[in-house]
């Protein structure tokens, strides 16, 4: 029973990390830090292997689709309609 224990123990210890480090340009912030102080990149919360997350971009995506649906209307206004 011990011996379960332990290996419970060492499996379940979680990491835990003082500082995380940009994603884009590996700088070290503290862990509140919401933008790097070294790129002003948006970041998120620290990942398993001490990184901060990229948030996920929203703006960025929903422009390239508006784009995509405009080429799509522009392409079937020039050549496809009759």
């Amino acid at each position: 029973m011990v011996k379960s224990d332990r290996a419970k123990a060492g499996r379940q210890a979680p990491t835990a990390y003082m500082t995380k480090k940009c994603p884009e340009c590996y700088a070290y912030m503290p862990l509140d830090a919401k933008t790097c102080p070294v790129c002003n990149k948006k970041i998120g919360e620290v990942d398993e292997l001490g990184f901060a997350k990229k948030p996920f971009d929203w703006q960025g995506y929903l422009i390239a689709a508006i784009c995509i649906a405009a080429f799509a209307v522009f392409m079937w206004w020039g050549f496809f309609r009759e």
